[in-house]
């Protein structure tokens, strides 16, 4: 068992949701490392970027983006990371390796700054994971 995961964006929307999106197989991961009493980490990282959804009316929440946070920021066993300047730094690094989007590029960052694997349906982060997940320390996991 992984005693901490850091969940992408759209994982972190599905799991909160209940959406049938999220596969069983990933619930029960993400259910084993609480119930191991494991650590769900949140990047600042997706908190920006569910504000920015929710600001285009791409996705919509049950309550204002700070509440909905709140509310599952408290929940016993999720934290939420700042994202650190070695993580900043580290996300620049990959511009070339590992992908396009600089959001996905620091949660890339901040799961090898924090040593653990980041729970995501991202193929390209999976492909980065493949090839170059080894040389730094990185890990996806679905």
């Amino acid at each position: 068992m992984t005693d901490t995961l850091l969940l992408d964006t759209h994982i972190l929307l599905w799991l909160d949701s209940g959406s049938d999106r999220l596969r069983p197989t990933t619930r029960e991961r993400i259910d084993a490392c609480w119930r191991g009493g494991g650590t769900i980490l949140v990047s600042a990282v997706s908190v920006w970027e569910i504000a920015v959804l929710v600001d285009a009316g791409r996705i919509g929440l049950d309550l204002p983006v700070a509440a909905w946070i709140e509310r599952f920021a408290t929940r016993p066993g999720i934290d939420i990371v700042p994202l650190g300047y070695p993580a900043a730094a580290q996300a620049y690094q990959l511009h070339d390796l590992a992908h396009r989007d600089p959001g996905d590029r620091l949660l890339i960052a901040t799961a090898i700054e924090r040593c653990c694997p980041l729970v995501t349906y991202d193929a390209r982060i999976a492909a980065f994971a493949g090839t170059f997940g080894g040389q730094y320390g990185f890990a996806a996991v679905a």
